[in-house]
């Protein structure tokens, strides 16, 4: 991250930190129809696997939903009653989702909630109500647009097009009536406290200091997410909560950030084509509803500086999908989400859960329920939660802890059978322990070895908070962790790649020779043996020369743990070349051994069939090695 200090970011942040529990929501027209917001018209495939949900509407039919979004049941009041009796300290909505249909009386067009048999503005009612009961409010804004002209040619498809066209001459308009729509939320609807944009990829072709400006100009103390490029307040992971440290700064532009993001989506969207990959794409999109596929790096380190500390926070669904589901059965339980935000709180983050509201306008019932449990939680523990931050211990296996002053909570999840709990490492001498809404309780220090006694059985079903006092002036609450590179490990990089380039190339190359030799055939010895040279020639030069300068660009984007440095007064070699030299090795190393045993052992040659899988095979362990090769080369280079 990288804010202004001009902004003063500490002082505007302040009470972001403090909150640490938001309401999402997500709503708009589309709740007609059952469906997921945006996604079936612009990839209805993708959509399918990420939320599994079926595309349940056509874009014809789509675009017509306002016609019939009618939400007589929307009560703003109620709704912000819902939120902070949940213990939720402010509220985001979308108030243009990708599909551009407005939530406001947007100004440039009629796509808009006060044009459907409704008429009244959602956004104003509840930003309203927020600012009379003490609650913040924030929009979501998407600077993508299904809707307008600017942003996409709209005789098209959407799924033709949905990742914009910034090189036609409509997309100034698109910018200005952007606009015109940050300054009508900015100036109309009281103290708005974030802008949360989710601009998907490519966030330069949105012109980000344009709107960043814009937003310091009109509203110095709104906050803003890094979903539209450099300069931003928080990082936004989706659907999962970083646990292997404390997220710290990386003062690099976001991940989606470059053309790249956009290429990366059009290459899952051309994959997902191909029976083999699509099986394995929706698996991680399966991960991703789950909470265990993690869609951005965020750096962690175990116990960042405050200056290092990266404010961040984890939006999350409810159920599986963001907008309301009548079908939904895969609902998180109360005990999972109030664990959640434990978790979020001990690792210094905000938790952003996300609600669907029906298309009459009210909660469902399981949502209600939810938020009804975690209220109760929130009620008797919010001290350890507000105005809290991490700690030094970021890896209990029983839970995690938070601190505020010279009190440290800890959140005890699996409570220990045996009537003890010991912390080793403990950062301060203890004055008292007691249970947060209990009795003191009988302790002993040894060293930085904290041993609490307990009773038997959890105070508290889901979590327990146990309430330690330490002296105000401990030192070891200032033994920070060291800086740590960006990006993932070299080992796992060239793993994921290599990984990647061998099922991409197998199956390509694999559903190729099937079509061309789907009759039973012989394939000669030494027409095996040309065929072995020359694609092994095709695939190691063009993977190797793809890899080359994608490695290049991962390292000084910090995606990967090394240092961006090259070697003195060494100019790196051209990609191309570099590229032929491990074809070159590759063929007369990989393909000479190949085609030495296909003469030795199969002097007949192939089966077709045999051949099929034959092929899958070397191709997928040719374009590996080529991996492999390219990434080692370009590390040489450091």
């Amino acid at each position: 991250m990288t804010q202004s200090a001009t902004k003063d970011s500490s002082s505007r942040l302040q009470w972001y930190l403090d909150a640490r529990f938001g309401m999402f929501i997500h709503w708009g027209a589309y709740t007609v129809a059952g469906a997921e917001a945006s996604w079936p018209i612009m990839a209805p495939r993708l959509s399918e696997a990420m939320f599994d949900t079926p595309s349940l509407v056509t874009e014809k039919e789509y675009v017509k939903l306002p016609e019939r979004f009618n939400p007589v049941n929307f009560n703003a009041e109620d709704w912000v009653r819902t939120a902070k009796e949940a213990g939720m300290k402010y509220i985001i909505i979308t108030s243009k989702h990708h599909d551009g249909f407005c939530m406001f009386d947007a100004p440039g067009t009629s796509y808009k909630i006060t044009n459907t048999p409704f008429k009244r503005d959602v956004c104003k009612e509840l930003a309203d109500a927020c600012h009379k009961a003490g609650m913040r409010i924030g929009f979501y804004y998407s600077p993508p647009d299904m809707n307008h002209p600017g942003y996409r040619d709209t005789k098209k498809p959407s799924t033709k097009n949905w990742l914009g066209e910034p090189k036609r001459k409509e997309w100034a308009e698109y910018l200005d009536y952007m606009e015109s729509h940050i300054r009508k939320l900015l100036t109309d609807y009281g103290d708005v406290s974030v802008i949360w944009f989710d601009g998907l990829c490519n966030h330069a072709k949105y012109d980000t200091k344009r709107f960043h400006d814009l937003i310091h100009e009109l509203s110095p103390g709104t906050l803003i997410n890094d979903r539209l490029g450099d300069d931003y307040d928080f990082v936004t992971p989706e659907q999962f909560i970083p646990k292997n440290g404390t997220p710290a700064k990386t003062n690099l532009p976001p991940s989606s950030d470059g053309i790249d993001s956009e290429k990366f989506f059009r290459a899952v969207i051309t994959m997902f084509k191909i029976p083999l990959i699509r099986g394995w794409i929706r698996n991680q999109m399966h991960k991703y509803a789950e909470g265990t596929l993690e869609l951005t790096q965020v750096l962690q380190e175990a116990y960042p500086s405050p200056d290092r500390f990266q404010p961040w926070e984890t939006c999350m669904t409810i159920g599986s999908t963001w907008a309301y589901n009548p079908n939904e059965t895969n609902w998180k339980s109360s005990d999972n989400l109030i664990k959640n935000l434990s978790v979020i709180s001990g690792h210094g983050g905000n938790y952003l859960l996300n609600v669907g509201p029906t298309d009459k306008g009210g909660f469902p019932v399981e949502v209600k329920e939810r938020l009804e449990s975690i209220g109760e939680w929130m009620n008797a523990n919010h001290e350890a939660i507000y105005g809290t931050t991490y700690t030094p211990l970021c890896d209990l296996e029983w839970g995690t802890a938070t601190r505020k002053d010279n009190m440290i909570y800890l959140h005890v999840h699996d409570w220990p059978v045996d009537g003890r709990l010991t912390i080793s490492g403990f950062p301060g001498h203890v004055l008292n322990v007691s249970l947060l809404q209990g009795d003191s309780l009988t302790f002993n220090l040894s060293g930085d070895e904290l041993d609490i006694t307990v009773q038997n059985t959890a105070p508290d079903r889901v979590v327990t908070i146990i309430k330690v006092e330490i002296n105000s002036d401990s030192t070891q609450l200032s033994h920070y962790s060291e800086k740590q590179l960006t990006g993932k490990s070299i080992r796992q990089y060239i793993k994921d790649n290599a990984v990647f380039s061998a099922m991409v190339n197998g199956v390509i190359n694999g559903l190729l020779v099937l079509f061309t030799h789907l009759k039973p055939v012989r394939i000669p010895a030494i027409d095996a043996s040309i065929d072995i040279l020359i694609t092994i020639g095709i695939i190691t030069f063009l993977t190797s020369w793809l890899v080359i300068g994608g490695t290049r660009g991962d390292i000084k984007k910090g995606k990967i743990a090394v240092e961006d440095k090259t070697k003195e007064n060494k100019k790196p070699l051209n990609s191309g070349l570099k590229a032929l030299l491990i074809m070159l090795l590759s063929m007369i190393v990989f393909g000479g051994v190949l085609d030495a045993l296909v003469l030795m052992i199969l002097p007949d040659g192939f089966s077709n069939w045999g051949y099929i899988v034959f092929k899958t095979l070397y191709t997928a362990a040719s374009g590996a090695i080529a991996v492999i090769l390219a990434i080692k080369s370009v590390l040489r280079e450091r």
